[in-house]
């Protein structure tokens, strides 16, 4: 989930700050962005699991393998990555948990992924109308990512599907009319 919910945003979409580090393989990526629409929709639209697709042109799969409860579910997606001339289909097996309508939380499975572990916290609170979207994940890729540009091309990746991402949250939030 955090590749999906990471081009063509609407104006409104705004990154506040990005960073990234790489230490000993794993990533640390940790992202703010203003999202204009309200914080219930962005939540729906981000636990619509078997839905992900709609939001973001790199998730190729997205659904629901297991129902813990009706806020904890274990999420599979294919995503497509393509970084420089190098692409590859990345998957994904993360048990995904709703903490409350402000939180989600997703650890991957390592032995159903194609990465050696990872988490990622998306936290929303209203800001303005809209949301304020913190995003803190690690991420330790199990394939190859070119090591001296790797953390560059990864931030600016999901920097990117970010903002796809968000214009496609707006873009539903003004047709359902929402502020």
């Amino acid at each position: 989930m955090l590749l999906l919910l990471l081009s063509s945003a609407g104006d409104a979409s705004e990154i506040l700050e990005s960073s990234i580090t790489l230490d000993e393989g794993v990533y640390a990526i940790r992202v703010e962005a203003l999202i204009a629409a309200p914080p219930v929709m962005v939540l729906q639209f981000l636990t619509d699991y078997d839905r992900l697709t709609a939001i973001n042109s790199m998730i190729k799969e997205s659904r629901i393998v297991h129902t813990y409860s009706p806020i904890k579910h274990r999420v599979q997606t294919r995503i497509r990555v393509c970084i420089l001339m190098f692409c590859r289909d990345v998957r994904q097996l993360q048990d995904v948990e709703q903490y409350n309508e402000r939180l989600l939380v997703a650890t991957i499975i390592p032995a159903e992924s194609d990465f050696r572990q990872g988490t990622a916290r998306w936290q929303l609170a209203e800001s303005d109308g809209g949301t304020r979207m913190s995003l803190t994940a690690t991420l330790e890729p199990a394939f190859w990512v070119p090591p001296v540009i790797g953390p560059w091309l990864v931030k600016r990746r999901i920097v990117s599907e970010l903002l796809e991402s968000a214009g496609h949250m707006e873009a539903a939030a003004l047709q359902t009319g929402a502020p």
